[in-house]
């Protein structure tokens, strides 16, 4: 199975490694048709952007960049954090209005909005503790699918990566909401069994790297030999190549 675009990388606008132009000069030499620049949201402690203008500014740097690299398709999206019970992220809609498409995820150490917002995240802390753990999981699921009904979002992000949430119903969410459950190359994540709980409620899959690193932009192999395992249809992931 081959693929056709990597949408989630970082660049060094939040916690990657390479520049915008080293992320897609690594995706022009691998040979991908399309390349998306997803750096985190504002809100993670010490490693998001610095506000939404950030994305603007990458995003005229992809234009100017997509002029000189015609053989390769630029998108500018964000990868926003949840930062509330109810599903708000930290993007405000009229940067997302200008943007190519939104990734969403779960991340345990962001800046909460508001008091519910601080309850929740500091219940994330503590959630290995037994009489926690159901309701901080209980929580984590109503966050994530609050979002994706709230927005347009092309895919969740690691979905239940150190922030446990109820598979199936979150999966059941975005199969409604036509949003891709990702698969997560750069983590190994999800695994045989959480892709099995997913895919059996009809939800969309889509391969990215998470690549912090140009040498691993493009790199989506995992993806491939656990959605094959699993036996998802080509059809049923989004940017899987006949």
């Amino acid at each position: 199975m081959k693929f056709s675009g990597d949408y989630h990388t970082h660049s060094t606008y939040s916690d990657g490694h390479g520049t915008v132009k080293e992320m897609v000069l690594a995706a022009v030499k691998c040979g991908l048709a399309e390349i998306g620049l997803a750096d985190h949201g504002p809100a993670n402690i010490g490693t998001g952007i610095k506000n939404g203008k950030t994305l603007l500014k990458i995003q005229t740097e992809l234009e100017e960049l997509g002029l000189q690299n015609p053989g390769i398709k630029l998108l500018g999206g964000v990868e926003a954090n949840i930062v509330s019970p109810d599903g708000f992220i930290d993007v405000e809609k009229d940067v997302l209005a200008r943007l190519d498409y939104l990734l969403v995820g779960l991340h345990p150490y962001v800046i909460p909005q508001g008091g519910a917002g601080l309850s929740w995240i500091i219940g994330n802390q503590v959630a290995g503790i037994r009489r926690y753990k159901s309701r901080i999981r209980n929580q984590n699921t109503k966050a994530l699918i609050g979002a994706v009904y709230r927005y347009k979002v092309l895919a969740v992000t690691h979905p239940g990566l150190k922030m446990e949430i109820d598979i199936p119903e979150v999966a059941r969410a975005c199969q409604i909401r036509n949003t891709a459950w990702e698969i997560n190359t750069g983590h190994k994540h999800p695994g045989f069994s959480e892709i099995l709980e997913a895919a059996a409620s009809g939800v969309d899959f889509i391969v990215n790297s998470d690549a912090h690193f140009p040498e691993t932009v493009g790199r989506l192999e995992y993806g491939a030999q656990i959605l094959e395992k699993a036996r998802v249809p080509i059809e049923r992931i989004l940017n899987a190549m006949e």
